[in-house]
């Protein structure tokens, strides 16, 4: 073997024993450790940890309460109202002469009045309304909060379907007694109450604090309660990508009405199961 092969395959093995360091070309950012990806087998994890507390619970069947607060008005209260709708018609008439002049012009009118009496439940009657946002923004976050208990296996049921069914097996009297069908309706049909209620907070994604308070239907007992402003966890820091003056870090998604939903929903999720340990 003649001396230049020798020397190459001397330099090559003392290269290759050699460390190997990362090379980078002077100005470009520092390599990052890529954001851990979502992970879908943690989720599903975390849901059956809850299937399982549900489960040794009984399994209770929940009715949601959105912006809608339970009042402390034992039955509902109704007033005598009289509504008077009044009709009228005028007609103007000319008397004519035989020679076919107008001789005279008369107004005459008239007019009917009809009264109808009846009742008027007053105010505060049953679950009281709460809303502070505008339906195109509070329709996404009940959904995203209804799907996510739904997705970890919570039985819920619908207020509305729960009271017509209610009514459709009563009498005429106690249909007329809004606060009596609605805790009928609830024992009937359901083992707890999901109270969702907003309140200002200028601190807040959009606006609002959400609280939300489980109780048991038929002992009334206060099962968990949950304060959340929906803001997801913050992330960690952005990707470099190219900017108009060179690199910059990428911005973090701002969060979505359907993200607010699901926090809250996780929120609940975890007091719940806390409780039934």
């Amino acid at each position: 073997m003649s001396s230049m092969p020798m020397q190459f395959a001397l330099a090559c093995l003392l290269l290759s024993a050699l460390p190997v360091a990362a090379q980078y070309r002077e100005g470009t950012p520092p390599v990052l450790t890529p954001a851990p990806k979502h992970d879908p087998q943690a989720a599903m994890l975390d849901d059956t940890a809850f299937r399982a507390a549900y489960a040794r619970a009984g399994s209770p069947r929940v009715t949601v309460f959105w912006n809608r607060q339970l009042s402390d008005t034992l039955s509902t209260q109704y007033d005598q109202v009289q509504q008077a709708t009044v009709q009228t018609s005028a007609a103007r008439v000319t008397g004519i002469s035989p020679t076919g002049r107008a001789v005279g012009t008369v107004q005459q009118s008239a007019a009917v009045a009809t009264v109808h009496e009846g009742e008027r439940a007053l105010p505060d009657s049953g679950a009281a309304m709460r809303s502070l946002m505008s339906e195109r923004n509070e329709w996404p976050i009940a959904s995203a909060f209804s799907t996510r208990l739904q997705r970890a296996g919570v039985n819920l049921v619908d207020r509305t379907m729960a009271l017509r069914s209610q009514a459709a097996g009563t009498g005429r009297d106690q249909r007329r007694d809004v606060q009596a069908m609605e805790i009928d309706a609830l024992q009937g049909k359901s083992e707890l109450l999901a109270e969702v209620l907003q309140t200002p907070d200028p601190r807040s994604p959009f606006g609002v604090v959400f609280r939300v308070d489980i109780k048991d239907v038929k002992s009334g007992a206060l099962v968990a309660s949950v304060v959340s402003d929906g803001k997801p966890p913050e992330k960690g820091p952005g990707r470099h990508v190219a900017g108009r003056g060179g690199f910059v870090r990428e911005a973090a998604p701002e969060p979505t009405l359907a993200d607010i939903g699901e926090v809250v929903a996780h929120a609940t999720l975890q007091a719940l199961a806390a409780q039934w340990r």
